[in-house]
């Protein structure tokens, strides 16, 4: 069964193990508005707990999540959720931080819509479906050295989060963009040069 809790208890109780991370939580309320920032902000925001809890700050976002299990800060659940190289957060978290968005779309279970990466609505609707499992996330690592007796179980929720992410090529972006790759010059002129878009 899950046990999910709200934002603002999150905040409240990250800000009892370090007021920083609770008022960075905070903060992170304040610029929702910003999909792309908010989706960077969180994922940082979870890494840089998920490192002060095993007092490990060198690892990588694969390793301490790694670490975090084998710990018993998360659960196989939780681990593979962030962890999955095709839908994890550490791949969302890559994309972000090292990739040309315009490449990547997220396409939800049950929905055949694309949402390309690039579009502010489309990183705003991925952050209400990520933003609560990851806050509690956040919470459940964050109280393990106070004590509390404060259940969090995201599991259900986590397993009810279908999603894919799918990558264009450059030739895809071109076609849908509606760019006849076969009359447009800019495209001519890199394929009379024998240069190909990988």
């Amino acid at each position: 069964m899950d046990i999910g809790h709200s934002k603002s208890t999150v905040i409240d109780n990250v800000w009892l193990y370090s007021r920083y991370y609770g008022n960075q939580l905070a903060f992170l309320r304040e610029v929702e508005g910003n999909g792309s920032a908010a989706l960077v902000y969180l994922f940082n925001l979870l890494e840089n707990i998920l490192k002060s809890n095993l007092s490990d700050y060198e690892p990588n976002f694969q390793d301490v999540v790694k670490k975090s299990l084998i710990s018993g800060a998360i659960n196989k659940i939780e681990h593979d959720f962030l962890n999955n190289k095709k839908t994890g957060i550490r791949k969302l978290r890559n994309i972000f931080a090292h990739a040309n968005l315009s490449q990547f779309n997220v396409k939800f279970k049950g929905d055949e819509i694309l949402y390309p990466l690039t579009e502010n609505d489309n990183c705003q609707l991925l952050y209400s479906k990520l933003s609560d499992i990851i806050f509690n996330i956040i919470m459940k690592v964050a109280i393990i050295p106070l004590n509390l007796d404060l259940k969090v179980n995201v599991d259900s929720a986590i397993k009810l989060l279908k999603y894919e992410i799918i990558t264009f090529t450059p030739e895809d972006i071109l076609i849908d963009h509606k760019i006849n790759n076969d009359t447009h010059p800019k495209f001519c002129s890199f394929q009379n040069l024998g240069l190909r878009f990988s």
